[in-house]
């Protein structure tokens, strides 16, 4: 049975002079008088957005609007079939207020499972499930092919696979000199959080260019554009070169980061290039 469920994200907002906010949680309820909610249970997401903040604001705060939701909870459940006296106790929990815990606007989702749905929900808002390195590198390759655009080179390149009939490897931008892959570039993202994550993505792509050098059909000249992990972490430093180590390893293998400048990584993409295509 389908049931139709009003949803609202929960917002951390300590100081209201930015509007800048982390969000922590999400509150959701069903047209059948089921009132859910899910809250990041650590502070490590807020004190890492907000680092001048002292964490027991923030966990006093957030204790607080737990207490407030299990309240709810019993209240919800006690009176769910006043579909009126629901709605109206949802709207005034999510209207807008000044303190530091406030609500997006609402909005309608239908499910036949709505505790899945709130799992959904929190995932996406919370958990941005939605920014796995699918993701990531789906922008990595837009971005690169803009600055192809810009530069002039986007007409030369082309997305192709590369391989034989049993194995091919999809690469975004390849240019063919009489037939042959002269230069074939991937962005690749190994900016993940832990390192056997880094380490799990970057093995991957050793071992579909270990295979391709192995049946002679890499591109002449392979750049990987990677974006690095974030910030001075020694254990994702060491993960990132160490795939960075087993790429280049390859004859013809280069890697460069994304954070070079736009001019010097055009010039990298060039150098790889037939000198006839210069």
């Amino acid at each position: 049975m389908k049931h139709i469920c009003n949803y609202s994200i929960l917002r951390f907002l300590p100081y209201p002079e930015t509007g800048e906010f982390v969000n922590i949680g999400v509150v959701l309820l069903a047209n059948n008088g089921e009132f859910h909610y899910k809250i990041e249970p650590t502070r490590k997401r807020v004190t890492q957005f907000f680092k001048t903040l002292d964490h027991k604001v923030y966990i006093r705060a957030r204790d607080e609007v737990q207490d407030e939701f299990k309240r709810l909870a019993e209240f919800f459940y006690g009176h769910r079939g006043e579909v009126s006296l629901l709605a109206s106790t949802f709207k005034h929990l999510i209207h807008a207020r000044e303190t530091m815990m406030r609500f997006s606007n609402p909005g309608s989702i239908a499910t036949d499972n709505i505790p899945a749905v709130v799992q959904e929900l929190y995932d996406h808002y919370v958990n941005h499930s939605f920014a796995n390195k699918e993701y990531q590198e789906r922008v990595l390759e837009r971005q690169l092919g803009n600055l192809l655009a810009v530069s002039n080179l986007k007409q030369r390149y082309k997305e192709q696979r590369l391989g034989t009939k049993e194995y091919e490897v999809r690469f975004p931008f390849v240019v063919l000199d009489d037939g042959d892959a002269a230069q074939a570039i991937k962005p690749l993202y190994l900016g993940q959080s832990e390192p056997s994550r880094i380490l799990d993505h970057g093995d991957a792509w050793v071992a579909r260019v270990k295979r391709l050098s192995k049946a002679n059909h890499l591109a002449k000249d392979t750049l990987f554009i990677v974006a690095p992990p974030e910030g001075g972490n020694s254990k994702l430093q060491s993960a990132f070169g160490e795939v960075v180590e087993a790429l280049t390893e390859f004859n013809g293998v280069r890697v460069v980061s994304n954070r070079e400048t736009n001019a010097e990584i055009v010039q990298e993409i060039k150098r790889g290039l037939p000198a006839t295509m210069h």
